[in-house]
This record gives C-alpha cells, structure tokens and sequence, in this order.
C-alpha cells in the first residue's frame, strides 16, 4: 500500500489505504458499472452517511480562494478539494461545472505559485472531471447552458495539460481529455439504441436523432483550443526528446538494439535495460532510450514544468504517451485532423517517428494511427468537399491543411522506419507496422509532391527491392549490394503480413510510375514485371504438368496448426523460402490457394500499368504468351472471373505491339478468345473484352481472318445482333411511320424509347455490342472472302437491323461500316433489297431519316426542307429569311459570310456599312478567350468511362458517310420509290460534297478577314470563283427543293383530299343503307298489295320454271328406259 501524503503549512499528513497508480490510465476512469458505484483509483471514497445528494455550496469554496484572509491556508483549501471529489463519486453535475472549473484553475494557480501539495487532489478533481457527468434532466447536454458548461470545463482541462508546472498532473488532464474525446463525459449511461414512441408501428424508432457523444465531444473539443494546446506542448515534448538524444548520439551512448526474440503479448515482454548515459547519475530515468522504450516508466513525485523537462531527473514519455493518445483520439474527427495538420501535428509526430530507437515501442503505433487519420481525411476532403470560395481557403485546403502535401518532404523518414522494421521486426505485430508505414507512404504519394522525395530518399529503390529478392534473388537489382545480411523470416514467408506486404509494395509502385517517368525508370530496370510473371505461372510444382485450376484448398484440422509463439498464425507459413530464382517457385506454390488468386490479380492489374508503358521489356520476357496461357488455363469457374478479366485487359493493352499478332495467333489466341466469347453464362464486360481482342488481332491481318473464317467466328458475330435486335424490338415498339424526320428526332429526344427508328438519346449502349461491330469491321471489311461470308451469314441485313433500332449513339459506328462494306459491290443488290421487320422501309429511305435527324441534332435542320442559307448549305438555317445577294467583292466586307450575329436579317459578310475594326478585334479576342475557358472547363470535369465514349462517339457528323454510302447505290437508283420528302433530303445528300468543299473554302475566306489579311489578287480569285460555283449550286438546289416541296404539299393536299372523300363516300353509303332499312320497315297498302301480286303472276306467266317448283329448284329431269320391242317403246311413250 502507498500512503497519499498530503502536506499542508502545519505539517498535517492524510492517509489512503487505496493504492494510487503513478500514472492514471484511461481504463480507470469509468466510475458506474450496472448501476453499482466503482471508486475510482486516486479518488477518496465517500465517507459514510454523507448526503450525496445535497449540493456543495461551490461559491463559498470559491472564496475560500480568492478572499485575501483564506487565500494562503492551503490545508483548509485541500481539505475542501478533497471534499469535492469525495461528494462526486459518480462524476460532477453538469450545471456545476462553471464552479468546478474555477476551482481547478485556483488550485493550479497554487500548484504553479510553489505549492506542490496541491498536486494530489487536484489530480482527482481532473480524474473525475473524465468520467461521464451527472445530469438533472434528460438531454441537459445539449441545452446551451450545458453546452457552455462543458465546453468550460473543457478549456479548465486545457490549461492545466498546457501550463500544469507537475508532470503527472498533465498526465492525468491528458488522460482526462482523451477520455473526452471518446465522448465518455457526455456518455449516457445505458443509453438505448432504440426509444419508443406512441403512434409508431412497432412502438420503437432508432435513437439516432440526437448528436452522438463522440462527435459532439470532439467538436466542443476543438472550440476549446484543445487540438492547438495539445499540438504545442506535443511539439515542446518532442523538441526536447530531440535535444536529448542528439547529445547522446554526440557522447555514443545511443547503442542499444532491441535482442527480443519472442512475439509475446506487449505486457508479457521484459523491458531491455536501460543504458547508462555519459554523465547521468546511475538509477534516474534520463536517457532517451529508456523514455523511448519502457513504457513503464514514470515519475511519481516531482514539481517541474515543460521547461525543466531537459533536466536529467525528468522522463517526459508519460505525457509524451498521454499527448500521442489524445491526439489519435482527435484525428479520428476530420475537422480536427485538419487542425492538426495546420497547427504542424503531423510533422511533430513524424519527427518523434524519426528519433525512436526502438521500433518495437507502442510510441510508434500511436504515431502511425495518427498520421493515418489524418492522412485519409486530407485524402476525404480533396475527393468530396466542394471547390474552395477563395484563393485563401484554396491554399489551406490544397496546402496548408493538406497532410500529404505537407508530409511530402517526410518520405525518407518512412524509408528510414521501414527498414527498420524490416531489419529487426519479425514479430508479426513488427510486421503489421511495417505494413502499416506502407499504408502511410501511398497515401502521402497521391500528391505529386512527394514523387521527387521518392527518388531522392532510394525509397523507390528499397521497394524495388524487397518486392523482388524473395523471387529473384539477394541482389535483385544488380547493383552488387546484396541484401543478405537481412533475415528472411521478417519478409521472405507465406505469413498473411508478408503477402500483404508484395501486394501493398506492387500497388505503391504501381501508382508512382504511372505519374513519374522517372520512377518508371527505376521499375522496369529493376526484375518487378519479371516477378509479376512468374505469378501467372500455370506450373507452380514444375512436374511439367498445367496444375488445376479449381484453386482447391485443403482442409487443414486444428490440431494440425503449430502455434508456439501465440501470434495466430500457423509456424509453417512463418518459414521463409531460399532466396532466389530456385526458391521463387516454391514460394509461390507454398502460398494458399485463396490468397495466391487474390496476388494474381494484383500483379495482372500491376502489368496492366506497366507494360503499356514498357512494351518492349514485356515482350521480350514473353509475357504476352505468358498472360495467354495463363487465360486459357483458367476455367470457367466463378471465382476466377476476375483473374480471366485482368488478362483480358492486359491483352488488350498490348496485343497491337509490332508482331504480336502472328505470335498470339501461333497460339491459338483465336480460338481461346471466341471460347471466351461464345461463353454466355459470362458476364458481358468478359466477352466485349474477348471480341475486342480478336477484333484487333484481325485488324490487317489476313492469316488471322482466315483463322477466324475457320473457326466459325463470324456466325456467331451475327447472331450475337440478331439477339439483340430482337430485345430491342420490344423496347422500340412498333414504329410511328406518320411521324417526319424532325419529329422523330424531337420524339426521341422527349422519350426514351425514341420515335420511328427507335434509339433514343437517353439511353445507355452496350459495351458488348460496340465491341461486336468493331470486331466485324475489322475482321470482314476489306477482305472479299470474309465479306462473302459475312453476306451469307446475313450479316449486313443484321447490321441494318441494328441500325434502325439502336441507340442514337451506335449509329456512328454502324453506318460507317456499312459505308465500308458496300464498296465491295456484290454487297449493293443485298442492301437495296433489305427492308425493314418493323416499317417495311428501304435501305435508302432508313438513311435518309437518318440524315434528317442528324441536322436536328446538329441544329442545321431545314425549314420545310428547303435551304435558305447558300452561303453554309450545311449550317443552321432561317425560316422566311430572304435570299442572299452576291457581293460584289469577296474581300471588302469585314462580316462573315452565312452569319448574322447583329440579327438584323442580312449576312454579316453582306454588310456594306464597316464596324469598327477595334471592336471587332475585341469581340473576337473575347471569344478566342470565351472557348478556352469552356475548353478547360470541360477538360477539367472529368466524366465515368461511359460518359467519355458518348462524348467521343456524338463528336462526329454522320452525313459524309450516308452521303458516301448513297452514292455507292447510285443517285438513280436511290431515287426510284421515295416520297417527295425523301427527295428533298436526297437532293441535300447528292450535293453534300460540293457543300463540304464550299464551306472548306468559306472557312478559307473567313479566316483571312478575321486576321485582317488581303490577298493577293490570284488568291482572291481562285477563292471567288470557289465561292461563286458554290452558290450557283446551293441555289439551284434551293429552286430544285422548292419544287419538290410543292410537290410535296400537293400530294398531302391529294391524300387528304383522297382521305376527307373516302370519309364522304362511307358517309353517303352509310346514308343510303339507312334510307333502304326504314322503308322496308314501312307498312303496305291493299292497293299496292293488289299490284305487287299481279306483277308476280305476271313474272310467273313469262318465266320458265313450272308451276310448283321453287324458286332455284331445278326441273325434273325425263328419265327414258330404251326397250327392244317397238310395242314397248310405244307403251312407254304413252
């Protein structure tokens, strides 16, 4: 038992049989458990029969201080402190707070004036003050006097762990604010997840409308000064930490390396002993390894400030602990780990990681948990938050408050921890740590700031290293410094943390070549792409023999796991391998089947970004072929989907290197593809990824067509559109033939089922049908035998198909190679005999909808089909706008010809009225300016791939390619059965080469008039007459289109006369059925009667028929009987 000696003026000392802890640890704080009062350790128990419930009388105690005749009886103060912490057992009510907070600011006033007996119960009012408060009602915290009464509290707390001339009572304020931080003061005791509520079904809502303690507790702890309190005494700590172990260095007394051989529990190893430094009495706890490396270490009496902390008898790694602590628990709020960046935290807590001597100390977890907050929040911030309002607040979040920019000359101190741990750490906590420092490295490497730092510090070549000499060697690099000094139990297992190591160094590596070309550099010198290959390995035992595919792990039993040193993990994986090309391949079989996929995929992605960007070194050490077999070695099972789609990718990235494709193709890369491909059960990213490959391996190639030819690679192309063909149909619907182009265009925009041609704008295309067109435009066009092929496998009636109903952006892509296909001519008599399952239109009538709808989208339609701009027949064009004049000279205007920007009606090249040229100038420049910053901004917001293959798709315009494939039917023969509408259009289609090379010239002519050049008089009459033919063809086009749009408007006049008299004759026809049922209905006279009855006898006299037949009965027919004798033929006669 320790006795608490408290030692007044009168010499009086109190005695506590409780045990008082030199440190007080957070797990002390809680003072209920159940329901149960728990004494906490340092506090007094409340002495028997006291009336906790009757409050103290705080403003008298508070005299007791300040009053000049009670101000110097420090016995009766401390008798009065100690009596406030034996009444508030269960922690301080919330409204008294104001008052407590005084009293601790008094009693330190004390403490610092030369009063160290005022040390003890002041650390039990600042114990106390961690614990959760009491309140007088619920949600008090919340109120505003609560909240201002803790946040008082917690600005009294501050100020001691700041200016507290005693150690260990800024420890305990320390403890006391992490405690905070976790938001165990204004923690409710048995708080339900869940509260009920009448009139709620079920009776219970989720108890998530208040704020939580955590985070409340850290904001209030950020209003107080906290974070910027604990930076700076965190800061003053480490400097002179600093101070220490330099002098130390300079005397060589900083010798000692950790010889701990076990992977026990941290509270199970035996601390090192201590060194005895140059000119330190021997027992004190001075030097800088026993404050870096015994955590037991601490000072149990003493009356020093910060500032004396450089003295020899003082050990600051109590509150150097106690402030890491904190700080851990402040940057896991993103507010205050910006705070922390910006009050220079992190580049403290770096410096301290850079002073430790040994790695194994818990003083370098708190530090990396630190950083790692802080680190992922910064990263948070950039990636969510919205843009910065100023220049100011761009600065401080890009810079200031940026912990990756702000750690990035700090990289050579995480190299430096790193080897280290990799020296001396074989521990698997060691190992985690290691790791850990990895994590922190590729978050700091995010900002390109840090990538120089990276090369200056080798800390690029050290990863190189290390994630290499397991497989290839002690000497990976060639640079004749062999790492075999290193023990290889700390890298070179099959242990959870080794493997988490490759995985975290490829992807490090990976991302910093890819934004450095330098570092590039130093990857692909170094054996990093031939290790990743050897990882796609498909003989893993070497017996010669593909291993299986199943990736089936064996069942181990429980008791057939060793576990000596207790860290969890099996002592067969923690074996580590010969270095070396001969120990790579055991190595890799030795690793779990599960984790051995997840590092294939790891190193297919890894290749994905590097062997683009080093072809050559990839080809040369096969791993084109490599990555083939590897993809053709994996099954169809689902847990490989992944690994067969990272192949894939890499396929693609390089399989258009010179002569890569006859080599992929000795193979059989043809064939494993289309396996791919004609695998349905597949997702549809795995089979666009197939066909893509075959489609750029058959790109100009003519043996790799053929080998597609024979493999039956082209049914299965065509019946891939068939099938969705027939599922967009019952999208689309049936077709709205009444509908004209532009208001099929307008529909489509409005619906996203689209109008008559079906595709609409809106939607989404398929990656996989794209991938498929491609193919056969790659693999067919060009080639007579594969185009032959294609025509008997109806392929082209399949991509006409598509056409009618695919998206609006597939049209593009599949008209283009229509126009490609139809130059071979035995393809024409099939496209002009298509017609269409859903409208029965022609080819040439489908096309030209579509180029209708594509000056809709182009806003260039043409008011009621006729142009009326001849200057840009292919512009925009205005309803009524009056027929442009010819100038008289081409060059004498300023304006622009086909323009009016000043709206007045007339061309702007037409004007004969000069502006002014320096506004003109200005306007231009303006513009110039105006689209840059468009540009930019466009290029700056960056879009998902789905929304860069639209862009890239809609960028073009489509009627140079029906224009092309029109004329390859021929301009006669596309006229015959088309509407006067359809003429129209075809007129503008027949003459879209001389519009295309007239506006060419156009373009010509403006430029020079916007530069304000002349030319010479030769130029400027090639141009005219350019320009000139160019209008005489626009107007007779115009003249040509007039008529057929009277054409046009009498043939609907005709059908709507021919429709408004069928309705006419259906009603005259209706009228006269009317009129024959109601006088059948009428009555009869006996007049009529007498006349009807004798014009039927009448009938009857004249007619045929006998009297007593029917009416469509026949006669009876004579029968006569032919008999030998003329007796009986006389007989029979009468």
């Amino acid at each position: 038992k320790k006795n608490w000696n408290c030692c007044s003026n009168s010499g009086n000392t109190y005695t506590d049989l409780r045990p008082v802890p030199p440190l007080i640890q957070s797990s002390a704080l809680m003072s209920q458990t159940g329901g149960e009062t728990q004494i906490l350790d340092g506090v007094e128990p409340s002495k028997a029969g006291t009336n906790l419930d009757k409050p103290l009388n705080y403003d008298k105690l508070i005299k007791l201080f300040t009053h000049p005749d009670t101000s110097a009886l420090y016995d009766r103060q401390i008798s009065q402190l100690r009596r406030v912490a034996r009444h508030n057992p269960n922690g301080f009510p919330l409204k008294s707070l104001p008052k407590i907070q005084q009293l601790i600011l008094l009693a330190l006033q004390q403490l610092n004036s030369g009063q160290p007996q005022f040390t003890k119960p002041l650390t039990s009012l600042i114990t106390l003050a961690g614990i959760p408060f009491s309140r007088d009602c619920s949600n008090e915290e919340l109120t505003p006097n609560g909240l201002k009464s803790a946040e008082s509290m917690y600005r009294a707390l501050n100020t001691v762990m700041c200016d507290a001339a005693d150690i260990n009572l800024q420890v305990a304020a320390t403890a006391a604010l992490t405690e905070v931080a976790k938001g165990k003061s204004l923690e409710k005791k048995k708080a339900p997840s869940e509260i009920k509520v009448l009139g709620v079904r079920g009776g219970t809502v989720k108890n998530d409308q208040r704020p939580k303690p955590r985070d409340l507790s850290q904001s209030m702890l950020n209003k107080s000064g906290v974070v910027d309190g604990c930076v700076n005494i965190l800061s003053r700590v480490s400097g002179v930490m600093i101070e220490r172990l330099d002098a130390m260095v300079e005397a060589g007394s900083l010798d000692y390396i950790s010889d701990e051989s076990s992977d026990e529990e941290e509270g199970e190893i035996e601390s090192p002993p201590a060194p005895v430094a140059v000119g330190v009495p021997e027992g004190s706890l001075d030097t800088a390894t026993d404050t870096l490396s015994n955590p037991s270490a601490v000072v149990e009496t003493g009356t020093l400030s910060v500032a004396s902390l450089s003295e020899p008898k003082v050990s600051p790694r109590p509150l150097l602990m106690a402030l890491l602590k904190l700080l851990s628990e402040l940057s896991e709020s993103a507010t205050n780990a910006t705070l922390i960046t910006l009050t220079g935290g992190d580049v403290a807590t770096v410096e301290i990681m850079d002073r430790l001597n040994d790695d194994r100390d818990e003083t370098l977890n708190l530090c990396v948990e630190i950083l790692w907050n802080c680190l992922e929040h910064s990263s948070n911030t950039l990636n969510h938050s919205s843009p910065a309002p100023s220049r100011a607040e761009l600065i401080k979040k890009r810079r200031k408050g940026n912990t990756m920019y702000c750690l990035g000359d700090k990289v050579g101190i995480l190299c430096k921890t790193f080897r280290n741990l990799l020296h001396r750490g074989f521990r698997n906590k060691d190992k985690e740590t290691r790791n850990e420092i990895l994590i922190l490295s590729s978050l700091i490497a995010r900002n390109k700031r840090s990538h120089s730092f990276f090369l200056s510090s080798s800390f690029v070549k050290v990863m190189c290293v290390y994630a290499t000499v397991a497989e290839v060697g002690t000497d990976p690099d060639g640079d004749g410094e062999e790492v075999s000094h290193v023990d290889p139990h700390n890298f070179a297992t099959v242990s959870p943390a080794d493997l988490e190591l490759k995985r975290i160094l490829w992807g490090l590596l990976s991302e910093l070549s890819r934004a450095n070309a330098d570092i590039l550099k130093v990857c692909v010198e170094s054996p990093l792409i031939e290790t990743l290959l050897m990882y796609l390995d498909t003989d893993l035992d070497g017996d010669g023999i593909p291993d299986d595919a199943m990736y089936t792990e064996p069942e181990v039993n429980e008791e057939d796991i060793v576990d000596e040193d207790g860290d969890g993990v099996d002592d067969k994986l923690q074996v580590p391998v010969t270095m070396g090309a001969a120990g790579a391949q055991s190595l890799i079989s030795r690793i779990p089947r599960t984790q051995l996929r997840v590092l294939q995929s790891q190193a297919l992605m890894v290749l994905l970004n590097l062997a683009p960007r080093a072809p050559d070194k990839f080809k040369a050490l096969g791993g084109p072929i490599v990555v083939l077999r590897f993809l053709d070695w994996c099954d169809d099972n689902p847990l490989n989907r992944e690994l067969i789609q990272g192949a894939l990718m890499l396929l693609i990235s390089v399989v258009g290197l010179p002569g890569l494709q006859e080599e992929l193709a000795q193979m059989d890369a043809i064939r494993i593809m289309l396996q791919r491909f004609n695998d349905h059960g597949s997702p549809e990213s795995l089979r666009a990824d197939a066909v893509r490959i075959i489609g750029r391996l058959c790109a100009g190639h003519e043996g790799n067509q053929e080998l597609l030819r024979k493999n039956l690679g082209i049914m299965p192309l065509v019946k891939e559109l068939e099938e969705y063909c027939k599922h967009r149909r019952i999208i689309c619907g049936k077709p709205k033939l009444s509908a004209t182009g532009q208001q099929q265009a307008e529909q489509q925009d409005d619906s996203d089922t689209g109008g008559s041609m079906g595709g609409s704008a809106k939607e989404t295309i398929s990656p996989l049908i794209v991938a498929v067109v491609d193919c056969m435009w790659s693999s067919c066009v060009g080639n007579r035998r594969s185009e032959a092929r294609l025509l008997q496998c109806e392929g082209q009636d399949a991509l006409l198909d598509l056409l009618e109903i695919c998206p609006r952006l597939m049209r593009n892509q599949i008209v283009g190679l229509l126009a490609d296909l139809v130059l071979n001519a035995k393809c024409i008599p099939y496209l002009t005999a298509w017609r269409s399952d859903r409208s029965m239109v022609s080819a040439v009538s489908l096309l030209m909808r579509l180029w209708e709808e594509e000056e809709v989208r182009m806003k260039t339609e043409r008011a009621d089909g006729v142009i009326t701009n001849l200057w840009k027949p292919l512009g925009p064009h205005v309803a009524g706008a009056p027929p442009p004049n010819r100038p008289t000279h081409y060059f004498n205007e300023f304006g622009l010809l086909g323009e009016d920007l000043d709206g007045d009606g007339i061309d702007d090249g037409l004007q004969t009225t000069q502006v002014d040229e320096t506004m003109r100038l200005g306007t231009l420049v303006a513009f110039k300016k105006l689209e840059k910053a468009l540009a930019a901004g466009a290029k700056g917001t960056g879009g998902n791939l789905e929304a860069k293959l639209k862009k890239s798709m809609a960028g073009e315009d489509m009627r140079g390619k029906i224009a092309s494939l029109i004329e390859c039917i021929g301009w006669e023969a596309a006229k015959e059965n088309l509407s006067a509408h359809e003429k129209l259009t075809l007129t503008m289609v027949q003459n879209h080469r001389i519009f295309v090379r007239a506006e060419e010239w156009m373009a010509v002519r403006d430029s020079l008039v916007c530069d304000s050049t002349k030319p010479i008089l030769a130029d400027a009459l090639l141009i005219g007459s350019h320009l000139e033919e160019a209008f005489n063809v626009a107007t007779s086009v115009a003249e040509e289109q007039g008529l057929l749009y009277k054409e046009k408007m009498q043939a609907i006049e005709n059908e709507e006369s021919n429709f408004f008299g069928s309705i006419l004759l259906q009603r005259d026809q209706e009228i006269h059925q009317l009129q024959i049922k109601k006088k059948a209905s009428m009555p009869k006279s006996l007049a009529r009667r007498k006349a009807e009855k004798e014009a039927k006898a009448a009938m009857l006299a004249k007619s045929t028929i006998r009297e007593g037949t029917t009416v469509g009965e026949a006669p009876p027919v004579e029968v006569q009987v032919m008999d030998d004798t003329v007796d009986g033929a006389e007989e029979k006669k009468e």
